[in-house]
C-alpha cells in the first residue's frame, strides 16, 4: 500500500483537473481504462529522466490495473533490477510463467540473476541465450556481469569488448567497461589507520600495497608497512623495555591463483621486525563458492599478537585457523558464521565465532538499506596479563544497520551501525555495545579512488578498554 500511495496523489491531480476543464461526460470517459493504460508510457518517460524510483511507482499501479501487459511486467521486473530491488524483481517476473519462459523474458531473467550475483543461475538462463545470438548486446552484457564476480573476472573482458563492437562507445558499453575494470585492474594502495582506546593505546598502520594481474587467474601480491604501537609509560600495555612506544617493519610477499570460477587460493610469506626481534610472517587461505546460496572460506595465519606495546615487546607470536560460511538463500537474505581458533606463543588459546543475519528492506536508486541481528562469542584458557584482552566468556549481541548512499555518479557513503549488549565474567550487569562506522568513497568507478573512513565503539577493545575510535583512508590507483 505505500507504494501506492504517491500514485494515489497523482490521480487525485489529474481528476481535479479534468472536472475543473470538462463537462460532466467528459469528464466520466477521462476516469476510464484510457488514463490508467497511459501510465505505463508516463513511467517510461520518468524513467527517461532520471527519476527511477518515480517510474517504479507508476509501473507497479499500471501492472497492478493491467496484469496481461506483459512488455509493462518486463520493464517493471527492469526498473526494479536497476534499482538493486532484486527480489522484488524476481516475484514480479514469477507471477506470470507465461512472460519469464518467453525470449523476451528468459533475457530479462539472466540479467536479473546476474545482477543479483546469482552466477550460477544467471549462466544457466544466458548459455542459450548467448549460443543462439552471440552477437547480440543483451547476452554478452549480462555474460560480463555474471563473471566479473566469480572468482576469474578477467574472463568477463572478451564480453565486455563484445558490448563495446555492438554498441561503440555507448553509455551501457562505457559503465560496462568501468565497473567491470574495477575488479580486474592491477592496483596500487596507500593505506593509513590510526585507532585509539579509553586506556590512551594508540595504533597507527600506514601500509602500501600492491595487486598485479597476470592472465585470467593469477595475481600477485605485497604489502609493506611501518606500524607503531604507544601507551603512556606505567601503563599495563606499555613495552616491558619501558619504551614509550614500539616500532614495527613489516613486509609481506605473496600470490592469489583461482583454480577455477568457483574457487580461489591465496598464500603469502613475509617478515616483521622490531629492535632486537624479528619473525617470519604467513598466510594461507581459500575461498570456495559451492552454488549460488553458499560460499566457504578457511584461513591459516601466523603472526605478532600486534595489540599494543607490551605485547609486541614480549614477540609474542599467534597461529590462526578461521573458517567461514557466507550464506544467501534467496535475494532478500544475508548470513555470515565465522569460526576463528588462536593459539598464542605464552601457551594461551582463544576461540571465538561471530554470526549475523540481515534482510534487504529497502531498494532504492540512491538508498540501499539492511537490517540485521549479530552475535559475538569470545572464550580464552587464561588471562597472562600480557597486554591483550582475554576474557573467560564473553558475549556481545546487537541489531545492526547497514545503508549505502550513493552521492552521485563517482561518489558513494557506507555507513554500518550496531547498537547491543555485553557481558564477560567480570561485569557485573550487561552494558552497552555499540558500534559505528562510516566510509565516504571518492572515484568509485575511476582508476583513482579515495575512501575516507571512520568509526566509534562503545565495547571491549582487544586491550580491554572500553571504547575506541579509529579514522583512516585509502589511495588506491588502478592501472
Amino acid at each position: 500500500m505505500a507504494q501506492m500511495k504517491p500514485l494515489a496523489w497523482i490521480m487525485v491531480a489529474m481528476q481535479a483537473g479534468v472536472l475543473l476543464g470538462l463537462p460532466m461526460a467528459a469528464c466520466a470517459q477521462a476516469m476510464q481504462a484510457p488514463d490508467m493504460q497511459a501510465l505505463d508510457a508516463q513511467a517510461r518517460e520518468h524513467m527517461g529522466t532520471g527519476d527511477a524510483r518515480g517510474a517504479v511507482a507508476l509501473m507497479r499501479a499500471h501492472v497492478a490495473a493491467h496484469p496481461d501487459d506483459r512488455a509493462a511486467r518486463l520493464d517493471l521486473v527492469r526498473y526494479l533490477t536497476w534499482n538493486g530491488d532484486f527480489a522484488a524483481a524476481r516475484r514480479v517476473l514469477a507471477a506470470d510463467p507465461g512472460v519469464e519462459r518467453s525470449p523476451e523474458g528468459q533475457v530479462v531473467l539472466a540479467s536479473l540473476l546476474a545482477w543479483a550475483g546469482r552466477i550460477d543461475g544467471a549462466q544457466a538462463v544466458n548459455a542459450p541465450l548467448l549460443a543462439a545470438t552471440p552477437d547480440d548486446l543483451l547476452p554478452n552484457y549480462t555474460q560480463a556481469i555474471a563473471l566479473r564476480q566469480s572468482a576469474r573476472p578477467r574472463t568477463a573482458l572478451p564480453y565486455v569488448a563484445a558490448v563495446n563492437r555492438i554498441k561503440p562507445d555507448g553509455k551501457d558499453a562505457v559503465d560496462l567497461a568501468r565497473g567491470t575494470h574495477m575488479r580486474t585492474d592491477s592496483l596500487v594502495a596507500l593505506d593509513y589507520t590510526r585507532s585509539s582506546d579509553s586506556q590512551d593505546l594508540v595504533v597507527s598502520r600506514p601500509t602500501l600495497r600492491a595487486e598485479l594481474a597476470q592472465g585470467d587467474a593469477l595475481r600477485w601480491t605485497a604489502e609493506l608497512g611501518r606500524w607503531d604501537y604507544r601507551a603512556p609509560t606505567g601503563s599495563p600495555f606499555a613495552a616491558v623495555t619501558g619504551e614509550r612506544s614500539i616500532a614495527e617493519t613489516r613486509a609481506l610477499f605473496g600470490l592469489r591463483y583461482a583454480s577455477s570460477l568457483r574457487a580461489e587460493w591465496t598464500a603469502a610469506i613475509g617478515h616483521s621486525s622490531i629492535d632486537g626481534d624479528g619473525l617470519a610472517l604467513w598466510r594461507a587461505g581459500v575461498d570456495y563458492r559451492a552454488n549460488d546460496d553458499v560460499r566457504l572460506g578457511l584461513r591459516l595465519d601466523h603472526d605478532r599478537v600486534a595489540i599494543s606495546p607490551r605485547s609486541v615487546s614480549l614477540g609474542l607470536e599467534r597461529t590462526s585457523e578461521t573458517g567461514s560460511v557466507h550464506w544467501t538463500p534467496g535475494l532478500d537474505w544475508v548470513g555470515d558464521l565465522q569460526l576463528r581458533h588462536d593459539h598464542y606463543s605464552d601457551s594461551n588459546s582463544a576461540v571465538e565465532w561471530n554470526a549475523a543475519l540481515r534482510r534487504a528492506v529497502v531498494r532504492q536508486p540512491a538508498l540501499l538499506l539492511d537490517l540485521g541481528v549479530a552475535l559475538q562469542h569470545l572464550s580464552y584458557d587464561h588471562d597472562p596479563g600480557n597486554g591483550y584482552y582475554a576474557p573467560d566468556d564473553y558475549r556481545r549481541y546487537a541489531v545492526t544497520a547497514n545503508a549505502y548512499f550513493a552521492l552521485g555518479e563517482n561518489v558513494a557513503l557506507a555507513l554500518q551501525g550496531g547498537l547491543g549488549r555485553q557481558r564477560d565474567e567480570t561485569f557485573g550487569s550487561w552494558r552497552r555495545a555499540n558500534d559505528l562506522a562510516a566510509s565516504l568513497v571518492f572515484g568509485t568507478l575511476s582508476p583513482w579512488q579515495l575512501s575516507l573512513n571512520a568509526a566509534y565503539s562503545e565495547r571491549v577493545q582487544t586491550s580491554g578498554a572500553y571504547e575506541g575510535h579509529s579514522w583512516g583512508m585509502t589511495l588506491t590507483r588502478r592501472f
